[in-house]
């Protein structure tokens, strides 16, 4: 049995020997293509259900990704952007088309109304491609397995500033390697004390201690996004950032509900903006693809046309990788 781990290790590999086929042969090799070997490969140990429709009419299209366990899940809407390299200076094309930012607009407003958080998925293309440009403190000579573990990176979309994200070192610290993105935090986020003073006891917690599974995955996104804040010279705002919880009980909604209002530079609740997407449990559609009792068409009908599918990865647990659930529709 595949196990998650073993999963996208594989889809890396694949993704990065058809870059360098690509490579080596004059190619551009493309988003979708590079899409489509990652979901491909992984699907021997997570689930996917592509949304034909979408998939076939929209180029580019985003995906709906959830991480769950058995504490809950941390939902995403995940946008590809390949990395173009050209003399030291790295382009993703963040404000497409021509400038406009007109599909960025798209993904953030579609995972405002689902309740996703935004991220990109980065296609870096080969270390060769990247020159090997260190990835780490730890970065190795030759082929250092950091470097090549990053051709397939995520990132916040809310980190995704074209004016900052333009070489390899501010790719690399505002992203993380798709297959590391569920490792175990180790140490505690890098907070603006002003910042820290406003946090509830829960969430202090939880950016101070270690996390698993979907808080891991929780974590390894809002590490990058305080990190960036820190750098930041604005001075931090005051008040609290209310999620609201629709009704629910606290057993299915948001982990959090009282995050501070800081800002940043970037006009929003930043606190919000990353943490609403962590549930107690994964909402009704996770569930019933889970279960593979669920109308494909039915499903897609629910959803903003500029998604093209869902992903679930179900996480491992006390060191077990939980089996892959199969998922089938019916009409």
């Amino acid at each position: 049995m595949t196990t998650v781990e073993g999963a996208f290790r594989w889809a890396r590999i694949h993704a990065v020997r058809h870059m360098a086929a690509c490579e080596q042969a004059g190619l551009r090799w493309g988003e979708t293509s590079i899409t489509e070997i990652v979901t491909s490969h992984a699907a021997k140990a997570v689930t996917v259900v592509p949304f034909t429709q979408q998939a076939e009419a929209l180029s580019g299209a985003d995906w709906i990704w959830w991480w769950v366990d058995g504490r809950g899940a941390y939902g995403m809407l995940i946008q590809a952007k390949r990395a173009t390299v050209s003399w030291g200076k790295w382009t993703f094309d963040f404000d497409y088309p021509g400038g406009t930012g007109a599909q960025r607009s798209t993904l953030m407003s579609a995972a405002a109304t689902l309740g996703l958080l935004p991220a990109y998925a980065l296609y870096l293309g080969t270390g060769d491609y990247r020159s090997w440009e260190p990835c780490t403190r730890g970065h190795r000579s030759g082929r250092c397995i950091e470097c090549v573990k990053r051709s397939v990176s995520l990132m916040p979309a809310l980190l995704a500033e074209a004016l900052v994200v333009d070489d390899a070192a501010s790719t690399y610290e505002r992203s993380v390697a798709l297959e590391e993105l569920w490792a175990p935090s180790t140490t505690g986020a890098l907070i603006i004390p002003a910042v820290q003073e406003q946090l509830a006891p829960e969430l202090l917690d939880f950016l101070s201690t270690r996390q698993d599974g979907s808080r891991a995955v929780t974590r390894a996104m809002i590490d990058r996004v305080l990190r960036a804040r820190f750098g930041q010279f604005s001075a931090p705002a005051r008040g609290d950032a209310e999620v609201r919880r629709d009704g629910a009980h606290d057993g299915f909604g948001p982990v959090f509900g009282r995050m501070p209002h800081d800002t940043g530079h970037w006009g929003m609740s930043y606190f919000k903006h990353m943490l609403t997407p962590l549930l107690h449990a994964p909402p009704w559609y996770v569930l019933e693809v889970m279960s593979g009792d669920f109308d494909e068409d039915g499903l897609a009908a629910e959803m903003p046309a500029n998604v093209a599918g869902i992903v679930i990865v179900r996480l491992p647990q006390n060191g077990r990788a939980p089996s892959p659930t199969a998922a089938r529709s019916r009409g």
